[in-house]
């Protein structure tokens, strides 16, 4: 070996003083371990340059960054095994002072010692005891001075399952003892646990690999089936290289050829039936830390290999579950969800996958976990040679229903039927005799519990899909998506889901004539005149308010009124907002929703859930503007805010409100004159942000009757909360105005400038249309009623949108007040 070591290093241009070896052969002893001089001068080179990459900063270097690394890692295994034990034995003259050049020294030499030692080198009992004993003697944690695993696993690779013996017994045990020890002394780390189950199994060998699984409470909710008389040793050996997924951000190719073969040997249905009943039985809490989870992790890469269609739902909803936050911590697992959406991202089964992004990029609002789906769904849609936009239209499930939106389920003789609305989903049950059940009977929850659960899964599935895609059509306008005709009809008519949406929605087709306004009904439109065919060729997108003129809008809203229909979005009675004269005149922003007062937390909430981004604002370097991203038209929408000087903070010392100022549109330049702004875009954004307002404006809060901190904002509570109606406000008076005649207390209600005004028993009430606060007249007299649970007879009201909150709390405060005397709560009598 003495010449190949002499061409080594002369490759490498010499030892430290840039002479040739003297002898290649020649070598010292050190803690009894043979250490080539030679090898040491290669692992002297290659420190040299990694500190050159370095340049006198802290931070890792990777080996393929040096140049003489490709010419070691090539060589003759006796030789990487002298370079792997000359990179880990200390040396007299080594120096472990913090300095970032002794920093990358060490780091260096451990990286060349845990890449060398990845392969199946030819150790000895003796060279393996000795480099277990340093690992014992090393004075600190293992974690970051040694290469303590590499060691391990050259053992493990060397012994292949044998019991060890002799020196390298002993070494092992000793190391054992001090593992035990120092976990005794401090709380065990995953790292120290991890390594202490692997000595162990070593000292146990036996002919399979009978390593314990890592410590922590997901290892035993799996530990059962490792009793499995059949398959036992096949899922210990599925589960510790699972485990091995730890904090790698994804799976290496050979890892998951690794795990597939071990996942043959089990079967495919029978670890995906597993997989998904670990992952709903699993929460991962932050504020417990379990080292086991790395196994789900492990599992859930794997399992993008599974042709298994019934994965994608289960792994989606894990994923929610993980990136749902913790108050005061954070989210629930960020290490597991991204595994998730990995996952999905890579799965056989594209399509159901695509669905759950897209779902999951409706659900989940936080800036990084957005980020991370666009770019998964990304990754998908090239995967499957598609786009983004093409991939959503084509990869929504149809859920098993029919045509007409519906399945039904026997349970023997009780069936249970999902019917899919425009605004939500309808169960029904029916009894042997088809008579209509409140509930599923008890034979049914104690008979089939599987299917029952299965069931009520099916419907949260629709319901979640149904709200997403509700959603997404919201968005087409500020997208500009348009449809060819034929792709329009296999996207919404020909699919059992969103055709049930489709067929509420008022649609503009654009062809070689004048744009067609109309509604699908069967296989036909419906316009304003009459009934037509779908037109051949053309396209089509969602009709929008400002696309007609005033008086065919309001000629839509009366025909979805007549015809009793729930729209998914709020379509025919969408507020617009066009330029006013005001506006033009200052040119770059509005100042029509400044000098409000909104409360922050909700604020934010609000900001995530519209697709802005908005962090808070407190007494610390985070000032931010609430904006949103308008990629398709080159801009983005700003809000400025800030915090209410001298307020009330949280807990976390951020203010509790804002002050709020310009709304404006800004390019790469700067702010874009709003005229420029196209017209249905200006109207959505600044929709966006009346929304902010009516929602989050203190005039909403009755603790703010006194005008907050001080009574500073008691001017601005009592303007605004009976004040003038904005947009919103304004649209929900004229549509309590033509559902009030048709509501069985029309004779106690009045639809006045500003309010609903409601004729009681004892006294009269007014309603305001924009903050729903009630004042006792003819004293103007403030009535404090929190939104409760609201009475049957609001319940029934069939409205012509979803999604207005403040439109049911009006009508339900009018239905109670119409009667004072079957009041009950005792704060609402003491005010009356």
């Amino acid at each position: 070996m003495t010449g190949i070591i002499g061409r080594i290093v002369g490759l490498l241009g010499g030892g430290r003083d840039g002479h040739e070896p003297r002898n290649a052969s020649e070598t010292r002893r050190l803690d009894g371990l043979p250490v080539s001089t030679e090898a040491e001068r290669i692992v002297a080179r290659l420190c040299e340059e990694a500190v050159a990459v370095r340049a006198g900063n802290y931070g890792a270097v990777k080996l393929s960054d040096l140049a003489s690394w490709e010419a070691v890692k090539t060589g003759p295994d006796d030789l990487l095994l002298e370079v792997a034990l000359a990179s880990i034995v200390p040396r007299p003259h080594d120096s472990y002072a913090h300095t970032p050049k002794s920093w990358t020294v060490n780091e260096t030499r451990k990286t060349i010692a845990s890449q060398l030692m990845r392969k199946k080198l030819p150790f000895t009992s003796a060279q393996l005891a000795g480099l277990i004993e340093q690992c014992t003697a090393y004075p600190y944690s293992l974690q970051y001075g040694m290469p303590a695993p590499s060691i391990l696993g050259a053992a493990e690779r060397v012994l292949e399952g044998r019991s060890p013996d002799g020196v390298l017994r002993k070494a092992i045990e000793t190391l054992q003892r001090r593992l035990v020890r120092d976990g005794a002394r401090a709380q065990q780390t995953k790292f120290d646990a991890t390594i202490l189950a692997r000595v162990a199994a070593l000292l146990e060998g036996g002919g399979t690999d009978r390593r314990a699984l890592p410590m922590g409470a997901f290892s035993a909710t799996v530990a059962p089936v490792l009793e499995d008389g059949k398959h036992g040793d096949a899922w210990r050996a599925l589960l510790l290289h699972a485990a091995g997924a730890g904090e790698k951000a994804k799976p290496a190719a050979k890892w998951l050829a690794d795990g597939k073969a071990l996942v043959a040997v089990i079967g495919t249905d029978a670890v995906a039936a597993r997989l998904v009943a670990w992952m709903e039985a699993t929460t991962p809490d932050p504020a417990r830390p379990d080292a086991s989870l790395d196994i789900l992790k492990g599992l859930i890469w794997l399992s993008a290999a599974f042709d298994e269609a019934r994965l994608a739902g289960p792994i989606g909803r894990f994923a929610e579950k993980c990136f749902r936050k913790v108050p005061g911590i954070g989210a629930r697992s960020v290490k597991l969800g991204n595994a998730a959406l990995w996952t999905l991202s890579e799965t056989v089964d594209g399509e159901g996958a695509a669905a759950e992004l897209f779902r999951l990029r409706a659900k989940l609002k936080l800036p990084s976990v957005q980020k991370l789906l666009d770019a998964r769904l990304a990754d998908l849609a090239d995967k499957m040679g598609s786009s983004v936009a093409v991939l959503e239209d084509g990869s929504l499930p149809d859920f098993g229903l029919s045509a007409g939106g519906s399945a039904t389920f026997p349970f023997g003789d009780v069936t249970a039927t999902l019917a899919l609305q425009p605004d939500g989903v309808d169960v029904e049950w029916r009894g042997a005799d088809g008579r209509v059940l409140k509930a599923p009977p008890a034979a049914v929850q104690r008979d089939h519990k599987a299917g029952l659960a299965a069931f009520k899964q099916a419907v949260k599935d629709v319901e979640a899909a149904r709200a997403t895609q509700a959603i997404r059509l919201e968005q087409s306008w500020q997208e500009q998506r348009r449809w060819d005709v034929a792709a329009w009809r296999r996207t919404f008519l020909d699919h059992p889901l969103r055709r049930q949406l489709a067929l509420a929605l008022i649609w503009r087709f654009d062809g070689a004539g004048d744009p067609v306004t109309a509604m699908p009904l069967g296989e036909r439109l419906v316009t304003l005149a009459g009934e037509m065919a779908i037109p051949e060729t053309g396209t089509v997108r969602l009709w929008h308010p400002l696309d007609s003129d005033p008086a065919d809008v309001l000629a839509w809203r009366q025909k979805i009124v007549d015809r009793e229909l729930t729209q998914p979005i709020k379509q025919a009675h969408r507020e617009i907002y066009v330029l006013t004269d005001a506006e033009r005149r200052t040119g770059t922003y509005s100042n029509r929703f400044a000098a409000h007062i909104l409360r922050q937390h909700q604020f934010r909430a609000l900001c995530q859930a519209r697709d802005w981004r908005f962090e808070f604002l407190g007494g610390w370097d985070s000032w931010n503007v609430p904006h949103r991203a308008l990629p398709h038209h080159g801009l983005r929408v700003e809000y400025s805010v800030e915090a209410v000087d001298n307020d009330a903070r949280s807990d976390a010392y951020v203010p509790l409100h804002l002050a709020t100022d310009q709304v404006r549109f800004v390019d790469a330049r700067g702010p874009v004159p709003l005229e420029a702004v196209e017209p249905i875009l200006f109207s959505e954004c600044l929709r966006d942000v009346d929304l902010f307002v009516a929602v989050t404006s203190v005039a909403n809060d009755p603790g703010w009757t006194d005008g907050g901190p001080d009574g500073r904002f008691g001017g601005y509570w009592r303007e605004w909360a009976f004040g003038d109606l904005s947009q919103s406000a304004e649209t929900r008076r004229a549509l309590i105005a033509a559902i009030a005649p048709k509501l069985a207390i029309a004779d106690k209600l009045e639809v006045s400038e500003k309010s609903l005004i409601v004729q009681g028993k004892k006294q009269k009430y007014a309603i305001h249309f924009g903050s729903s606060n009630i004042q006792i007249l003819p004293s103007n007299r403030y009535l404090c009623i929190v939104p409760g649970r609201s009475p049957q007879e609001a319940d029934k009201i069939k409205l012509p949108f979803a999604g207005d909150s403040l439109l049911s709390i009006i009508l339900s405060k009018a239905f109670l007040l119409t009667d004072e005397t079957q009041i009950k709560d005792p704060t609402i009598i003491a005010q009356l």
